[in-house]
């Protein structure tokens, strides 16, 4: 087993993939060098490296289905600039249409995203061999790009069988860890530490949209293996994950009520400082899962309980009132961190046990995987200017087209390619990537090229061509492992390939330092420059996004509030919890990028932040109710309950329809105070304005649905108006352009 080598134990999945590109790339060149000589060897080899770009961990179904599009498109790119590289008005022409097709095919989402660079490399590769003489040396150069690229799927495809155990084990301990990492700034943020400029909301977010990214990975890993003892296993850590990210989200709620004072800095330390054994256990779970350590000792039937009585104990040592109301909340607050120990405990005893049947079959499972394929339906959205795809196809192909005559000339015209290539790496989609990525271009390829002129002087004193040979393999692994990790590592490793190609078609040349930094910088400041052509502000998606988180938070609302779900509605509560969560990272996305755009067309911070604080806080109140109605239905009053379930949803759906539509947010406010003062008629010293039920020793919790429900519908009002004064805080909108189709 791979990861029971020692240094195959501190590898990451991109890690593992680069170095199985690597390989991959080296045997291509290796066996078509060896039959047919080093210039037939060098074009399969690019041919390979254009068809590795969509090779990324993936389950070994998906491979091909990547990976021979990216191989098709290589030798077609090939052989059109063969055939017109002699026009330059032609190559510029054909450089447009490819930057422009290559763009649009963003249109199929972010598993798009490195098939659409294979065409421009492509290109850059093509531009960089020397002119074929005859349209027929055009096509048998790509001929074998082609077969270099269909050689590569091959290899590819037997590294993700190989692979795919190992690829799913990693993705497992990612998603822990990422879950460990969220307990531990949870359990800062509840006892205060956490420093100012961390404190926000948005930092928040952040912590909760980076844990969803590392549960999405390991579903599209885990819920697509065949059906095994081993699969299984990993199934039920990673449904254990996401209902423990759910409690996570949930533990936030209520702890504003304990207030300031020295009793509630107190009960906050001791529920925070409980979180802290969790993510050790925790990390040591993810060090099961990926390195083989020893498995945490932790017994289902003991731990919780000494974990409970251990947060009971140092509850019970906070000096409070007598009679104190927030004991009831304390109570509360101490029940739902139990559900925490009970799953984490849940999940060290299942890598325990033997193999058993799973609650969901493959097939439901596939639902939570991210999409595949390349229907051509997904291109017809986004055939409108409107659209941010169509308009980042228009503007690459305008910049791409643009650097190639402006790199013709210039006085080191002979590496024109090297200009596209800077612009298309560096020119993003929206203005903040550009911006990172122009940064990182510009240091990497100034590192890189110091690494070549030390390569090159090598090779001068005597370690001759496998020296470079075995750089240029070793860039390409670099690069195609960390360019979506840390981009100037793989801007340092694109520079080694770019200028160690000639020496290797070339050796004794001297490699062109100085064109390849002027290139990268001309083209970085050209790529920036472009993002203000036909740009795509975050504004312009802002109606759309709110519209998909309106019905996004809604279909999860009439899923989550149902009293007895069948398992067909368990899974579409968990089917719509995923789309819930997936809309409201898009929108923190968009909060994020927007922060560097123009002030004119930037998004209003106040408004988007309290658009994602009520976003995230009903999403925590519905995770909430879900965890009531799943763990707790039978200390509920099963004739009240119904009914009240029933209201609350038709009230709360309300409520997320437009504005104009929506009852006022006073009316949900009266409802919530409403179900408060119900539930909570014995207390007598509510703290603020807002009081809870009874807790301690209480059997019914019909109380706390009902506080719960009457939340819900407060906080999906103030969610709509404040969908409605960031909408209204914007400038008004441009006309809209008709579609194109």
């Amino acid at each position: 087993m791979l990861r029971q080598l020692p240094l195959a134990r501190q590898l990451t999945a991109a890690h593992i993939n680069g170095i199985g590109v690597a390989l991959g790339v080296a045997a291509v060149q290796t066996l078509f060098s060896l039959l047919l000589g080093l210039p037939v060897g060098l074009a399969a080899a690019g041919g390979a490296v254009c068809a590795s770009l969509p090779d990324v961990p993936n389950p070994s179904q998906r491979v091909l289905m990547r990976v021979l599009p990216a191989a098709l498109v290589a030798a077609l790119v090939s052989l059109s600039v063969g055939l017109l590289r002699a026009s330059p008005l032609a190559m510029t022409l054909l450089i447009a249409l490819i930057a422009f097709v290559s763009l649009l095919s963003m249109a199929w989402g972010a598993r798009a995203g490195p098939l659409s660079f294979t065409g421009v490399l492509a290109l850059v590769f093509a531009m960089a061999w020397e002119a074929p003489a005859t349209p027929l040396d055009a096509l048998i150069h790509a001929a074998w790009v082609l077969a270099g690229a269909l050689s590569y799927a091959v290899w590819a495809r037997l590294m993700a069988v190989l692979l795919r155990r190992r690829y799913r084990e990693l993705a497992v301990a990612a998603a822990m860890r990422a879950a460990v990492r969220r307990l531990r700034s949870r359990a800062e943020r509840i006892r205060g530490d956490v420093p100012v400029a961390e404190a926000g909301i948005r930092a928040s977010i952040a912590d909760d949209v980076l844990l969803a990214e590392a549960l999405q990975a390991a579903r599209d890993q885990v819920f697509a293996a065949q059906p095994s003892a081993h699969s299984r296993r990993q199934i039920d850590l990673v449904l254990g994950l996401i209902e423990l990210r759910d409690l996570l989200l949930a533990s936030r709620l209520d702890l504003h009520l304990l207030g300031e004072d020295a009793a509630a800095l107190a009960w906050r330390h001791a529920l925070a400082d409980t979180l802290l054994p969790l993510a050790a256990v925790l990390e040591e779970l993810a060090a099961h899962v990926d390195r083989g350590a020893p498995l945490p000792q932790v017994s289902p039937q003991q731990s919780p309980a000494l974990w409970r009585a251990d947060l009971a104990a140092r509850l019970a040592s906070v000096q409070a009132p007598a009679g104190d109301a927030r004991l009831h909340l304390v109570d509360a607050l101490q029940s739902r961190i139990g559900h925490m120990f009970d799953d984490i405990a849940a999940m060290v005893e299942r890598c325990r046990q033997p193999d058993r049947a799973s609650a969901w079959t493959r097939e439901q499972l596939q639902l939570f995987v991210s999409p595949e394929g390349w229907p051509l339906a997904a291109l017809k959205p986004h055939l409108s200017l409107q659209s941010s795809v169509m308009r980042h196809a228009l503007r690459g192909g305008l910049a791409l087209s643009l650097a190639y005559a402006l790199g013709l000339m210039l006085p080191w015209a002979a590496h024109p390619h090297w200009l596209v290539l800077s612009v298309s790496v560096v020119l993003r989609g929206n203005l903040e990537q550009t911006l990172s990525r122009r940064n990182d271009r510009i240091i990497g390829t100034v590192i890189g090229c110091l690494l070549v002129l030390a390569l090159a002087q090598a090779a001068r004193l005597g370690a001759g061509h496998g020296v470079l040979a075995l750089s240029f393999l070793v860039a390409v692994g670099v690069a195609h492992a960390y360019v979506n990790q840390r981009y100037r590592v793989a801007a340092t490793a694109a520079t080694l390939m770019a200028l160690l190609q000639p020496l290797l078609l070339a050796a004794g040349t001297q490699p062109a330092v100085g064109e390849r930094l002027a290139d990268t910088v001309i083209g970085a400041l050209l790529a920036w420059a472009f993002c203000f052509v036909l740009p795509s502000w975050e504004r312009r998606s802002l109606q759309r996004l709110n519209g998909q988180l309106r019905l996004a938070l809604g279909r999860h609302a009439r899923n989550v509030l149902q009293w007895a779900p069948t398992q067909t509605q368990q899974l579409a509560q968990r089917l719509s919890r995923q789309q819930a969560y997936t809309a409201l990272a898009a929108l923190a996305a968009a909060a994020q990028r927007t922060r560097v755009e123009p002030r004119s067309v930037r998004l209003p911070e106040p408004e988007i932040e309290a658009v994602l604080s009520h976003g995230y806080r009903l999403m925590a109140l519905l995770g909430a109710l879900q965890q009531l109605l799943s763990r707790r239905r039978e200390r509920l009053d099963p004739l009240q309950s119904p009914a009240a379930l029933q209201r609350s949803l038709a009230a709360l759906q309300q409520a997320l329809q437009q504005p104009a539509q929506a009852a006022p947010s006073t009316q949900a406010a009266d409802a919530a105070e409403a179900a408060d003062t119900v539930a909570a008629e014995r207390l007598s010293t509510p703290l603020e304005d807002e009081v809870w039920p009874e807790h301690l020793s209480q059997q019914d919790l019909s109380p706390w649905l009902l506080r719960r429900l009457g939340l819900c519908q407060r906080e999906a009002a103030l969610l709509s108006e404040a969908m409605q004064r960031l909408q209204t805080a914007m400038p008004p909108e441009p006309a809209r352009p008709p579609a194109l189709n």
